[in-house]
Parts: structure tokens; sequence; C-alpha cells
């Protein structure tokens, strides 16, 4: 038999494009990325959100301390002319914050009685008292008698704040610490006779920095100043000496 002429069988098998053949292979590379990237990211924590920042609390600005009129002679001062720290205390004999600080004084003085003088202007405050300015100028009617730290001390002493005394019972006051003049005092209260002292010391208060009662300025051996705003208590007064004392 001719097998040249004997057609032989032929088998037909489908062809796979290039594209099919090389489609496989990346689709499971990049199927093995999205694998690889959730096992390394699910393996991981969460980033921590970062805990929200306290606002930081603001100190209240303190005053502004300006060129007030120095320290005389002719000033109402308790203590040694040479001490080394002196308190202006720029003050309103009605006002209850006032009359609480007054005995804060009295015992800085006895404990320093060598290194603190305090010195006393007037700071009546006469939107709110209005009897103060009259009671300053009472305190100076006494000075004339040599008893202002008298009178102050027992206004201080007796008077209920808040235009709460009698003026009626001041010359009775001036009588019980030493005035001996009433008549001459009951006149100087009668003319007003110290109100541009009074005004001055307001005035000059207002330069200091006051913007209530008490206000008082501490200036150290160094000459540093320092604001003392309202009734501080002792400790606190004390510590601001004892802090000065040490400059």
């Amino acid at each position: 038999m001719d097998i040249s002429s004997t057609p032989m069988p032929v088998t037909t098998q489908p062809l796979r494009s290039a594209a099919t053949s090389f489609g496989v292979p990346i689709a499971i590379v990049i199927a093995g990325g999205f694998i690889a990237l959730a096992i390394y990211f699910g393996g991981r924590a969460p980033a921590a959100t970062p805990a929200p920042v306290a606002p930081q609390p603001t100190q209240a600005p303190q005053p502004t301390i300006g060129d007030f009129r120095p320290v005389t002679e002719a000033d109402h001062i308790r203590g040694p002319a040479n001490a080394k720290v002196a308190i202006i205390e720029y003050s309103d004999l009605e006002c209850p914050f006032c009359k609480r600080f007054h005995p804060t004084m009295l015992q800085l003085l006895k404990e320093y009685p060598n290194d603190v003088r305090w010195v006393y202007r007037h700071f009546p405050l006469e939107q709110l008292h209005k009897k103060a300015p009259a009671e300053a100028n009472a305190t100076e009617c006494a000075s004339e008698q040599g008893k202002f730290w008298e009178l102050t001390d027992k206004i201080y002493e007796v008077t209920p704040t808040n235009d709460g005394l009698d003026a009626a019972t001041i010359p009775t006051l001036a009588k019980q610490v030493g005035v001996a003049n009433i008549a001459q005092f009951e006149a100087c209260i009668t003319a007003n006779k110290y109100k541009d002292r009074v005004d001055a010391d307001a005035a000059d208060a207002r330069v200091a920095g006051g913007q209530g009662t008490p206000y008082s300025v501490l200036i150290g051996p160094n000459g540093l100043k320092a604001p003392i705003n309202g009734a501080q208590p002792y400790d606190v007064v004390k510590g601001m000496v004892d802090q000065a004392l040490k400059q």
C-alpha cells in the first residue's frame, strides 16, 4: 500500500493567543500583591488618634505701674524712713476690702518694725462710696493735730463700710483718739479743706495703676516695684516682702 497516498488523520487543538498566555501570570501576580498588602496592613494596629491639647489658662494681666509721685515727708508714713521695703497703699475708708486689708498692714509693721514702712494715700471711689471723700478729708483735718493714723485706724475699726458710718459721729471718734480742738476739727470738715489733696492722691492712684481698692505698690530695696491688688491675705503680702528683702 502506498503510504504517501493515504491521508493521515489530523488532530485539531485550539490555539491560545499571546494575550491569554500572559494574562494568567499577570493576574496571579496582581492577586498576590493584594494578598501581601492585606497581610501587611492587617497585622498592624491602627494609628492612634492624637489626644486633643487642652487650652492653656491665661493669666490675668497685671496692671502697669505708672510714674506715681515719690514718697516725701508730706506723706502719711508709718515705719522707719530707712526701711528696705516701702508699701504705698491707695485706700478708701468705706471700702469693705480696705477694712479687711488694714489689719494686714498693721500686722506687717509689727513683724517687720525695721524693714517695712507703710505709706497711706487716699483713693475714695465716690461712685461706690459717697461718704468716702468726706471721711478722707476728716482724717486730713485730724492730721493738723497729729492724729491722722489714730482717726484712720478708728474709722476702719468702727465703720460697717459701704457708706454705713454716720458722718455725725466722726467728731466723737476724733475726740476719742485724741483730737483736742474739736471746733477747729469741725470747721476743717465743713470747709472741705483738704479736697485738693484727696483728689491729688486719687489721681496718683490711677497713675500708679489702681483700678479698685485697696491697691498697693511694693517698692523693694533695689527699686523694683510690684503691685498688690485687693485685700491680699497676710501670708501673700509677707511672702512678697520676704522676696523683696532677699534681692
